[in-house]
């Protein structure tokens, strides 16, 4: 099981951003844009597809029933990236500069409505320590989005990310969708050109991996929303369009099925479960 924190440990100091999350964020009726089109490989991707909507809308306007189960959501890279920051950031509206590195994995649960369905995203904020690897590892299976993290002030965290993007992807279906994504973006030097050094490095990397590239602060909470926003609606999409493919197979959920199905339609004339490909135990 993900190991969470616990009482008992030395109070931090939180810097508490809002009273409350602001929910309105979470319902999504178009596609959210790319961080930057150049880099990104789902840069065609500006809009739901229109077997999607088609899917998601039946006649008159009024919305099919789909039954959705979480989307899995991983979250590696070196320690001290700011992974759980920026997590905390987008679930709790919290920053804590005295965050202390996450022992084991993390776990969190965030309700969105796409295109008028409830949607759920389970977050895995695995640890960055080479002596939780083993742990961290064991969770990182049956992803749907993995985000790659690093430093964008510390230049080791940036090569780093290849490794842990390919431990990631050992495990996981192939069409995986990929992000890799710049922390503490506010303490990079301003500089008058639109991108820094640092971003054109990242950028030029993204288009090597095929992920898509995000810049953002889980102090000011620059850009943590959209990204959010962003990889929910790219897997919603994603999910939707597969189980749309002609002569998709049924596929019988065993085990915990709950953790690892991703996207189920009930037909409620036969009462049959139909599971997208990508959903497919590897």
């Amino acid at each position: 099981m993900p190991t969470f924190r616990k009482a008992g440990k030395k109070a931090h100091n939180y810097e508490i951003l809002n009273n409350n999350v602001d929910y309105g964020s979470r319902k999504l009726d178009r596609m959210p844009a790319a961080y930057c089109d150049r880099a990104s490989p789902y840069r065609d991707r500006v809009d739901f597809g229109e077997k999607t909507r088609r899917a998601c809308r039946g006649g008159a306007g009024t919305v099919t029933p789909f039954y959705l189960c979480a989307c899995k959501v991983i979250f590696v890279g070196d320690v001290a990236t700011g992974k759980s920051s920026l997590v905390n950031r987008f679930c709790h509206e919290i920053f804590d500069a005295e965050y202390r590195g996450t022992i084991g994995v993390d776990f969190e649960v965030e309700k969105f409505h796409v295109l008028g369905h409830s949607y759920s995203l389970q977050i895995w904020d695995t640890a960055g320590h080479e002596r939780f690897k083993c742990i961290s590892q064991a969770y990182y299976r049956n992803a749907n989005v993995v985000v790659a993290v690093f430093d964008q002030t510390r230049a080791e965290s940036l090569l780093n990310i290849r490794r842990w993007l390919d431990e990631a992807l050992k495990v996981n279906h192939p069409g995986v969708l990929k992000f890799m994504v710049g922390t503490k973006k506010d303490l990079l030097d301003n500089e008058p050109s639109c991108l820094t050094d640092v971003e054109k490095e990242a950028i030029a990397m993204s288009r090597d991996l095929q992920a898509e590239y995000w810049s953002v602060s889980a102090q000011t909470g620059e850009n943590v929303t959209k990204l959010f926003q962003r990889l929910t609606a790219l897997a919603f999409d994603t999910a939707v369009q597969r189980l749309m493919e002609p002569n998709n197979p049924v596929v019988h959920p065993s085990g915990n099925s709950l953790l690892n199905l991703y996207f189920l339609k009930k037909d409620e004339k036969d009462k049959k479960l139909k599971r997208c490909s990508f959903c497919k135990i590897n």
